[in-house]
């Protein structure tokens, strides 16, 4: 755990929070639009023939970590 990290995120947060007045957001939207665009981009990791196995796992992983995502620590070697 990043404790400064964590402590420095709250901040930010409720910084701009503060700040924003009627800030509308459509969370589904942005949500389903990332996920959708990283769903496609894997699929197409899947579909190349010319990765091994071991690739496409790495390549997903890749793709996880581009898009901010925890892979864990599992593939961390």
């Amino acid at each position: 755990m990043k404790i400064k990290t964590e402590l420095l995120k709250d901040h930010i947060i409720s910084f701009i929070n503060d700040r924003i007045e009627d800030f509308v957001i459509n969370a589904d939207e942005i949500a389903n639009s990332k996920a959708i665009s990283i769903l496609g981009k894997i699929q197409q990791i899947i579909q190349n023939e010319e990765y091994k196995d071991f690739d496409v796992v790495e390549e997903i992983v890749c793709l996880f970590e581009a898009n901010g995502l925890n892979c864990g620590g599992r593939h961390d070697f």
